[in-house]
């Protein structure tokens, strides 16, 4: 969705009045300018009165650099409104309906496989208003070489999404839909979401979870399932070397180390002896910041008794209402 400053006939009289030198044309009667979300000015359409009082789109190229610059400082003069093509709110639409991970289930193929699915549907309705876009522009082509470059172009639009790059992005801008390209490129890069209790309610998320001193009498949820009874360790904290602090815990990991709750709650993972501050644990931070993930990592904790007990580590980073926190599921190999 695009904010457009129209500027009227009215407007534009005034316009004219304080910029004489620009030579205006006489017979457009309407502006109208596009703003993208960071308030950077996107577009330029507008439109003119033919010979028979009829209107028609105006030719905007013909009009100067000055002449743009003039009437993006002339834009909070216009009437404010918004745009959005039927085709970028379907777009928008499927982003916003991309499948998610409910609560701590771990993300599967057939998970993944999905939301690629929704993705390439999405890019396939931004490819077909590219691909429109250049032919619409090759029929009211100015000249006939103009009309040929414009029609190679639109045959050089990537078929997929895999195929958009650095060097197709030319392609998408000159029909300013890049941006819409880019958000679709972006989600396909990325993991897949997570939907969890908000990290600043610590009782509400104990609420769901359970209170990890307990194994009997509780909810029978997936996540009360997760948490409670699964032979894994889950372990939920805040992310940094020096400031990775437990929000969260399972049974399974108290009984690994032989903790209470209450010993560690709020902690920092490396002082309280737990978890073992050395050059294998940063380079599994450095992989969360790169990558958002790793699995089947070897490495060690300490017990409350300080015994050294071999793991492998699977971990996964979380958006929890706007902040990130590191998820391990933490498997005891000591007795394998």
């Amino acid at each position: 969705m695009y904010a457009v400053a129209v500027l009227d006939r009215q407007a534009l009289a005034t316009f004219t009045r304080e910029h004489p030198w620009l030579e205006f044309p006489d017979d457009i009667r309407e502006v109208s300018l596009f703003f993208d979300d960071n308030g950077c000015p996107a577009r330029l359409s507008a439109v003119s009165v033919g010979a028979d009082g009829a209107d028609y789109p105006a030719d905007t190229n013909v009009f100067s650099t000055d002449t743009i610059l003039a009437l993006i400082r002339f834009a909070p003069h216009g009437t404010p409104r918004s745009w959005e093509s039927p085709e970028e709110a379907r777009v928008w639409r499927i982003l916003e309906r991309l499948p998610t991970c409910d609560e701590m289930v771990l993300v599967d193929e057939t998970l993944e496989a999905s939301r690629r699915s929704v993705l390439d549907e999405a890019y396939e309705i931004v490819r077909k208003m590219t691909v429109d876009a250049y032919q619409g522009l090759a029929g009211s082509a100015g000249s006939p070489q103009e009309a040929d470059r414009l029609s190679k172009a639109a045959l050089l639009v990537p078929a997929r999404l895999d195929d958009v790059t650095e060097e197709t992005k030319p392609l998408f801008l000159e029909v300013d839909l890049w941006r819409l390209v880019a958000v679709v490129r972006d989600e396909a890069s990325m993991s897949v979401d997570y939907e969890v209790p908000s990290a600043l309610e610590l009782d509400e998320l104990d609420r769901l979870i359970g209170d990890p001193r307990e194994s009997e009498g509780v909810s029978d949820s997936l996540i009360q399932t997760l948490f409670d009874l699964s032979p894994a360790a889950f372990s939920i904290s805040t992310i940094g070397k020096n400031s990775s602090r437990y929000v969260r815990v399972n049974k399974a990991y108290l009984d690994l180390v032989g903790k209470r709750w209450e010993e560690i709650r709020g902690h920092e993972m490396v002082s309280s002896g737990l978890a073992i501050g050395n050059e294998a644990r940063e380079r599994r931070l450095a992989m969360l910041d790169r990558d958002g993930a790793y699995s089947g990592e070897r490495a060690e904790i300490r017990n409350a008794k300080g015994e050294i007990i071999p793991i492998l580590i699977s971990a996964r980073r979380l958006n929890l209402a706007g902040e990130l926190y590191d998820f391990e599921v933490i498997t005891d190999v000591s007795r394998n």
